[in-house]
């Protein structure tokens, strides 16, 4: 069997090309697309901006590469686009775009007659963990978690965390098998419009099976976890488990070759992401701006950890929070933060700062509203629901920061020697 990977500090080689990436953040996402911030910041890519539902209807796409979109609720996902994003996202890939789907990602192109998901209808192809018909029994095999209304059928999950991959179609000098982490991601089965990719293969010692063994066997061994689709000069891929997932370095190095494999399609590099320019702040002043941001994430992290301990979660849509993913959130920043901290000559968007400062401040109040109001038995969905939304939103906001400080520190030495020669 193949070992386990282990949670580790990586990096990879990087490129003198820089695809322009962009990572959906917004309506029905969850947090798993912090995990491609992670994996793309190691990779050293840095033209990268975080996108909402509103920016993909604006245009956000006409200047991207590639879009990556992971987990979360895909009824919100495609709710939250509406029409208009469905349009923009098949032209984008149809113009030479990539999208590179995990989990919810996943999902939100595949065949569905669903109102929302019916406008994005891009691969004709079968969900094999679906099932129109669930006795009592079958439905009593299942936890809370495992299984979620689909219309009139049900989405079923069979297992959790590791599962091993048989890798079909891949690159030249891949593994034969992989590792990945599966957390609900779709299992496909076999068709004309697809090139699979990968099929599931087997379990490891940590896989957690929701359901008997041989049903997950049923619904998983030889189906199709991966595949890709050409659609007019562009690609989607498709991935059920989170290839994303920072634990797991094969997963993401595959995700690097997709993107650079498309790179030999087109032309990469040649423009840049367009920001609205505000008045820029740095120096002292920028350091009492940092200060205030760290301020307003410590105490939100100290009311956090004091709920880390706390089984508890939350319906949100169709996806289920647990108080743990308030620390993940919050973490990402931390780290990120400090980074920045370490850079010369830092110079950041003032407006876009502030509103991070701004976030931060109201969520330890939030926090510590959540944590009363459980201990007192009572309901506390809807301050979850604004407290994730709150997160998600100046997650993206501070990130889009954080890449984009990052690509100027790279573009500073060559503009210091092209200065020097002039």
């Amino acid at each position: 069997m193949i070992p386990s990977p282990t949670a580790k500090n990586y990096c990879f080689t990087q490129s003198t090309f820089q695809p322009r990436i962009g990572v959906y953040s917004g309506r029905g996402a969850s947090h798993s697309w912090l995990w491609f911030a992670e994996i793309l910041d190691r990779m050293g890519l840095d033209d990268v901006v975080f996108l909402n539902e509103r920016d993909i209807v604006g245009g956000g796409l006409d200047m991207a590469d590639v879009l990556l979109m992971s987990g979360g609720d895909t009824f919100a996902i495609a709710e939250g686009l509406g029409e208009e994003g469905s349009d923009r996202l098949r032209n984008f890939i149809k113009g030479g775009g990539l999208y590179i789907g995990t989990c919810a990602g996943a999902y939100l192109p595949l065949r569905s007659s669903m109102p929302y998901l019916n406008r994005f209808n891009f691969i004709d192809v079968k969900i094999s963990n679906i099932s129109r018909r669930l006795s009592e029994d079958e439905r009593s095999l299942f936890e809370k978690s495992s299984c979620s209304s689909y219309g009139c059928d049900f989405i079923y999950h069979v297992v959790r965390e590791e599962v091993v991959l048989e890798m079909v179609h891949g690159f030249p000098g891949d593994e034969e098998e992989m590792i990945a982490p599966l957390y609900g991601g779709p299992s496909m089965l076999p068709s004309e419009d697809i090139e699979p990719i990968a099929t599931y293969n087997g379990f490891t010692k940590r896989t957690r099976f929701l359901v008997k063994e041989e049903l997950a066997v049923k619904t998983l061994i030889g189906k199709i976890a991966v595949c890709k689709k050409i659609i007019g000069d562009g690609e989607l891929y498709i991935l059920g488990p989170h290839f994303e997932h920072p634990h797991y370095p094969s997963c993401n190095l595959y995700l690097r070759k997709i993107i650079f494999k498309h790179l030999e399609r087109g032309s990469f590099g040649v423009k840049k992401f367009f920001y609205e320019e505000g008045q820029s702040v740095s120096g002292d002043s920028l350091k009492g701006y940092l200060k205030d941001l760290k301020r307003g994430l410590s105490n939100a992290r100290i009311q956090a950890s004091g709920m880390n301990d706390v089984n508890r979660e939350w319906l949100i849509g169709n996806k289920l929070y647990q108080t743990e993913k308030i620390s993940v959130f919050l973490n990402v920043i931390w780290d990120k933060l400090k980074r920045l901290e370490t850079l010369p000559d830092l110079k950041m968007d003032e407006e876009r700062l502030w509103e991070c400062i701004e976030r931060s401040k109201s969520l330890p109040s939030v926090i510590q509203a959540i944590r009363h109001k459980m201990k007192e038995g009572e309901d506390t969905t809807s301050l979850a629901t604004g407290l994730f939304e709150n997160l998600k939103l100046l997650s993206a906001c501070f990130l889009n920061l954080y890449f984009k400080s990052k690509r100027v520190e790279k573009e500073r030495p060559m503009s210091r020697l092209i200065q020097a020669v002039f």
